[in-house]
């Protein structure tokens, strides 16, 4: 499928300037205030495929969309006929913007979390296996009682990550909780009182994976405030492999994902749907994997 689309985008040519045609781009986000603030690897994404939409010539429009309402800034651009195609970032569990979109017949794909359903378009990492990963990694090193400190509940690309934990826990033959799981806000401030009431509930607990850098960063500020040693007390993991990561006390194992242009994929893959030439389902995953640093360590080393 990338072939095909690269066929048509030859590398430095812009599709806008091919066919003559400069395309309008909805990139749909959740319309709460700290998602951009909170979370710097989101904004690093949008600001990539931002830049690689308008090296090709197009509109890029991003837009807020909240769910319980249709009058939200996202519907209300969609219904203006002006859309030639969406990207829904971060997307909502339960949403019906999927709906919409099939509705008013606007190419789409989803990216930064996505549905299991069939007919359903993303181009994403592969954040359940990702996830996956990390238990049984952890699982390698002897822990049998992990902590997850998860993101918002209604948000897929947490969900994406929670059901790769429960897939881990299930082969492994691990006693999966509900307990053990917390969930909050994409931010420091989330895994800082997130260890707090963890290792007060469970203090059994020997590693936490904790679902993205930011938390992970809240998470050691508590750890230590505790007194309680990563990793000698507690292994911790994070996701995402921001920069600042490498740089902790100690620099904290994280999940990388790779170093695919996913932005340029995105862009090029939806410029077929809306040509509507070679491609009518797209389903692409992007591998991640393990950079293992310094904060985790075999259970037979802890307390």
């Amino acid at each position: 499928m990338l072939d095909i689309a690269n066929e048509h985008l030859k590398p430095g040519i812009a599709p806008s300037k091919q066919a003559g045609i400069a395309y309008n781009i909805a990139i749909i986000v959740p319309g709460n205030n700290d998602f951009f603030d909170n979370d710097p690897s989101t904004s690093a994404d949008l600001n990539h495929l931002k830049d690689e939409f308008e090296a090709y010539g197009h509109q890029i429009h991003i837009v807020k969309h909240y769910t319980d309402s249709q009058t939200s800034p996202a519907y209300k651009l969609l219904g203006e006929d002006h859309v030639d195609a969406a990207i829904i970032f971060d997307p909502f569990a339960g949403d019906q913007m999927f709906e919409e979109l099939n509705r008013l017949g606007i190419p789409y794909v989803y990216t930064n979390g996505r549905t299991y359903k069939t007919g359903q378009n993303y181009i994403d990492y592969d954040n359940r296996k990702g996830a996956y990963e990390v238990i049984k990694y952890l699982h390698g090193l002897g822990h049998r009682k992990i902590g997850m400190i998860a993101g918002p509940n209604n948000h897929l690309v947490n969900l994406n990550r929670l059901d790769g934990c429960k897939d881990a826990f299930r082969d492994l033959d691990l006693s999966w909780s509900d307990a053990n799981v917390i969930m909050g806000a994409f931010d420091p401030a989330h895994g800082y009182e997130a260890v707090k009431q963890l290792m007060k509930e469970q203090p059994t607990v020997t590693a936490i994976f904790a679902f993205n850098d930011i938390i992970a960063y809240g998470a050691m500020k508590a750890l230590a405030e505790m007194n309680l040693r990563i990793p000698k007390d507690v292994s911790l993991v994070g996701f995402d492999d921001l920069k600042l990561s490498e740089f902790m006390v100690p620099p904290l194992t994280t999940v990388r994902r790779f170093r695919y242009d996913i932005s340029s994929i995105i862009v090029k893959v939806l410029t077929e749907l809306i040509t509507n030439r070679n491609i009518s389902e797209v389903y692409i995953s992007l591998k991640t994997e393990i950079i293992e640093r310094e904060s985790c360590s075999k259970v037979s080393d802890k307390r």
